[in-house]
């Protein structure tokens, strides 16, 4: 267990940081157990008798690279759309190959009307700001293939449809065949586009992911949520038993844990998944998502508050007492190694209206580094359960891609997070070399690009 002694802190701080410490420490025969659950929960999935959402098998074959390979061979263009149902944004690119040049890639991003009543509504805003790409760009040169996904799990019903999976709300997407709805409102503003495939965004971080490092056999998303992709051998999945090779899976990896007796929750872990608007739902994503650290961190910080262990007593709390008040992009601030902690000290006055001492800000760091590093362990344990499921039939080491707004906002998550893995990939019997590569933040609107390609 780390050693998260402060000078000049007293025996009462210390003995609170403590029992904090305790309760969020995991070690690797718990993080072991988390990865075998994973690898079950996983496997157990795939051979469910429905298509739900916690398990999404796609369409996109892991030979997509040669797709791809020969777009570029004929400098092909294609269009890429990512459908944010949550904020309402849509984000649009197009990828345009040439023989010995750099590829030509644009992008932009539209809002949705927020007045739309009908699926078919909100399906000709899409249509509008396509036709508004097109036009900015200039790509009006032949019909372009598209390739949509949407940050929902995705039931593909065939190579070119797919539904959002059943029980998951959505609003307006709900229960819609996304190709032909979009098709439809396309054809109504005469576009020259044709839907190819529809996907969830974890599957076109995937493909991304394969361009650029083609021995990619898995793909994990660190946004404001989680996510993981990884590519399945035919074989082991009936709908496409007989075929050779591997189709990409979408884990929904944020909904494990619902039911698992290996993930160990802390008094604030409860705390948190209590006051939440989806109680019950999306367990393993509380533990590590962007989304839910910062109130982690807000909720161990408000404990030391309510004990009048941290901050003067005349401490403004009204900030501070505001759920999800503090952001998790602030936990990059325990990188924090000035004497006097000023960045740290500057942000708590700056965001929270409170005038800390060194001590409280070295409390504030300690907290936010035992939230992390928990993350960062189970993400990892995650990702080498994941990877076991990825090497079966697989010649040589594993490689996992990384993308997403943490892999740029806190670099010491992302380094736990594969010497995690790794360390644990040797535990379970995976001798080959398992390397990660980061993408970056945004892989899968130019994923949904490529994915246009698919044959």
């Amino acid at each position: 267990m780390t050693d998260y002694s402060i000078i000049g802190a007293s025996e009462a701080q210390h003995q609170l940081l403590n029992e904090i410490s305790r309760e969020l420490d995991i070690d690797d025969g718990d993080l072991y157990a988390v990865a075998q659950d994973v690898l079950h929960y996983v496997t157990a999935r795939l051979h469910s008798q429905t298509q739900g959402p916690a398990s999404c098998v796609s369409y996109i074959h892991s030979d997509i690279t040669q797709d791809i390979r020969m777009a570029i061979k004929n400098e092909e263009m294609s269009l890429g759309m990512a459908i944010d149902t949550q904020a309402g944004r849509l984000r649009i690119s197009s990828i345009k190959f040439a023989s010995g040049q750099r590829d030509a890639i644009n992008k932009q991003v539209f809002y949705l009307r927020k007045d739309a009543k009908t699926t078919g509504q909100v399906f000709e805003d899409i249509a509008t700001c396509l036709a508004g790409f097109i036009n900015t760009h200039q790509l009006g040169d032949g019909v372009l293939p598209l390739g949509v996904n949407i940050d929902r799990p995705v039931a593909e019903t065939s190579r070119l449809g797919g539904r959002v999976a059943d029980n998951v709300d959505c609003g307006l997407f709900r229960n819609v065949d996304i190709a032909q709805a979009l098709a439809a409102a396309i054809l109504k503003q005469h576009l020259p586009v044709r839907v190819t495939s529809v996907t969830n965004c974890v599957v076109s971080t995937l493909v991304t992911a394969q361009h650029r490092f083609s021995s990619t056999r898995a793909a994990l998303t660190l946004n404001h949520g989680i996510n993981a992709s990884y590519y399945e051998l035919c074989e082991n999945l009936e709908r496409f038993r007989g075929l050779p090779g591997s189709v990409a899976v979408n884990t929904e990896l944020a909904r494990y844990g619902e039911e698992s007796k290996a993930l160990r929750l802390t008094r604030w872990d409860n705390r948190l998944d209590r006051e939440s608007a989806n109680t019950g739902t999306h367990t393993f994503e509380k533990l590590v998502a962007d989304k839910y650290l910062g109130e982690i961190v807000r909720n161990l910080i408000t404990d030391f508050m309510d004990a009048q262990l941290i901050f003067a007593k005349d401490s403004d709390a009204s900030v501070m007492g505001e759920p999800y008040s503090f952001f998790t992009s602030y936990m990059t601030t325990m990188e924090d190694q000035s004497d006097d902690l000023s960045e740290l000290r500057d942000l708590l006055r700056a965001g929270f209206n409170i005038k800390a001492s060194v001590v409280d800000c070295q409390i504030v760091r300690a907290l936010c580094q035992m939230v992390t590093m928990r993350a960062a362990k189970l993400v990892g344990a995650a990702v080498a359960g994941i990877v076991c499921r990825a090497s079966e039939g697989q010649r040589g080491g594993v490689v996992v891609s990384i993308s997403g707004q943490l892999t740029e906002m806190n670099q010491p998550y992302v380094r736990c997070t594969t010497e995690t893995a790794k360390r644990l990939l040797s535990n379970m019997g995976i001798k080959e070399p398992t390397t990660f590569n980061v993408l970056g933040e945004d892989g899968y609107t130019i994923g949904a690009a490529l994915a246009a390609f698919s044959k």
